[in-house]
């Protein structure tokens, strides 16, 4: 019989999960390296263009898609810190187990669905205070 780590986690399930994120961390990663490298090669390029508005739109495309990739890999990193500390697929915000569901469809999720529901509706409910207050 398989050893539960987190309630109704087996060790293989977490080893699968271990792999899973080790794995996308590693497709990011390339990602960002093969995207720096594209580019320094369009930066190249685009100079001898006078188009700077298209280069500009361009840059501001490139670093949005890079910094959601470099979240990302914040998250699976922390995911595997958790998977190391015994303490993955705990809701850190209620400290209850997350659905192997999520985690499934999510690896890297750190809060159960009615948290992470709860988290939205907040972030939201600022966001909305912050816009009429301008």
């Amino acid at each position: 019989m398989a050893h539960t780590i987190i309630e109704g986690l087996t060790k293989a399930q977490l080893e699968q999960f271990r792999e899973t994120l080790t794995a996308k961390a590693a497709e990011i990663r390339e990602n960002l390296m093969t995207a720096k490298a594209g580019q320094a090669l369009k930066g190249e390029r685009m100079a001898d263009v006078d188009d700077l508005a298209v280069q500009s739109h361009e840059e501001w495309i490139f670093l949005n898609r890079n910094n959601i990739d470099v979240m990302l890999l914040r998250e699976i990193n922390e995911a595997l810190s958790r998977i190391e500390e015994g303490s993955y697929g705990e809701c850190l915000e209620c400290s209850e187990p997350i659905s192997q569901k999520r985690l499934a469809a999510i690896p890297w999720a750190k809060f159960c669905i009615g948290c992470q529901e709860e988290i939205a509706a907040r972030e939201e409910e600022e966001r909305q205070k912050a816009e009429r207050r301008r």
